[in-house]
């Protein structure tokens, strides 16, 4: 590798619906990580053969981003988590990457599936220290001690009502630092996370019955290892606004000016719809709109729109280069 350049870990976990979207992030990344390596590795257990060739090819097409297709052999042994957290099993994948990857990897770096952009350095991130923790997390959550905000410990589980908190999720999904090696050292596996989930489904009261155990893969990894999340930026600084790995668009929902820092990861949360709805007003042929009828621009806040046109700028360029590919 030449002097100067970087390398990264990157995983995503998919099922077809999501691949065009997967595409533009991998544009946004390869363009916005012009100095580094990229090993970029999808877990899935269902994704066709002509999409899969896609995804090759537009990363070769880059030349910074190497591809690495990773099959998940077992899926419905993912299904308690399905049936508790009320989402796709792609959604729960990556909670075993450490079995799933090279066992010579020690560290990697989650992103969601087709809603994210990479627009900046994330070396600060990458390269964090994970300070003996599990993961590395943008927090949305903190609890109140002695008046300061601090991180939840391993015995609010117990406690019903901080418990609910963390089943929401300390933190949000959609970009996390795995510890690859400490997982596998702590032998963390399909089983442990069943056998925690079935815990929390008989410590539930009779009107939680009926209702998801846990918020999708948030509520569930927040409980597997609370206490065990290092908080970015913490505890220099203790702002759950602060977000600059993870920097979802719905913040926009609540707060009127820009953050203080420049973003440089772009997650499309808590907006009324994904960048792939929208209805702009000219959309490739190539990329159908995932999940329904295109929505009004109307619908989102000012703010937002620029993040959305960025959005449609890389689905142009990767439009482009998939042509320029032959494909």
């Amino acid at each position: 590798m030449n002097q100067g350049y970087k390398h990264y870990n990157i995983l995503t976990s998919s099922d077809n619906n999501l691949v065009p979207a997967m595409a533009v992030s991998l544009t946004a990344m390869a363009k916005n990580l012009t100095h580094a390596r990229v090993d970029f590795y999808l877990l899935h257990s269902q994704i066709t053969p002509e999409n899969i060739q896609m995804l090759s090819i537009i990363c070769n097409g880059y030349g910074n981003i190497m591809f690495h297709e990773v099959r998940v052999k077992d899926p419905e042994a993912y299904d308690p988590l399905v049936q508790a957290g009320r989402w796709y099993r792609e959604t729960y994948y990556p909670l075993c990457a450490h079995w799933l990857l090279p066992d010579s990897m020690d560290r990697v770096l989650y992103l969601d599936a087709g809603d994210t952009l990479v627009v900046g350095d994330i070396e600060p991130y990458y390269n964090c220290d994970f300070e003996d923790q599990f993961l590395v997390v943008t927090p949305q959550r903190y609890k109140l001690k002695a008046g300061m905000p601090v991180p939840y410990e391993p015995d609010d589980i117990a406690d019903r009502n901080k418990l609910s908190d963390i089943l929401e999720g300390l933190f949000n999904s959609g970009s996390y630092m795995i510890n690859l090696k400490k997982m596998r050292e702590a032998g963390i596996d399909i089983a442990w996370y069943c056998y925690l989930t079935e815990q929390l489904r008989k410590s539930r009261s009779e009107e939680e019955e009926g209702e998801p155990v846990y918020f999708g893969d948030q509520g569930l990894l927040s409980a597997a290892f609370v206490g065990h999340l290092k908080y970015y930026g913490y505890p220099e600084i203790r702002d759950r606004w602060y977000n600059p790995y993870n920097f979802c668009v719905g913040y926009y929902a609540q707060v009127d000016r820009k953050p203080d820092y420049e973003p440089s990861v772009i997650h499309f949360a808590g907006v009324p719809f994904k960048p792939w709805r929208a209805k702009y007003p000219i959309f490739p042929e190539r990329f159908a709109r995932v999940g329904g009828e295109a929505r009004e621009m109307s619908e989102l806040k000012p703010q937002q729109l620029e993040y959305y046109f960025l959005w449609l700028e890389y689905l142009f360029l990767t439009d482009q280069v998939l042509s320029m590919l032959g494909y």
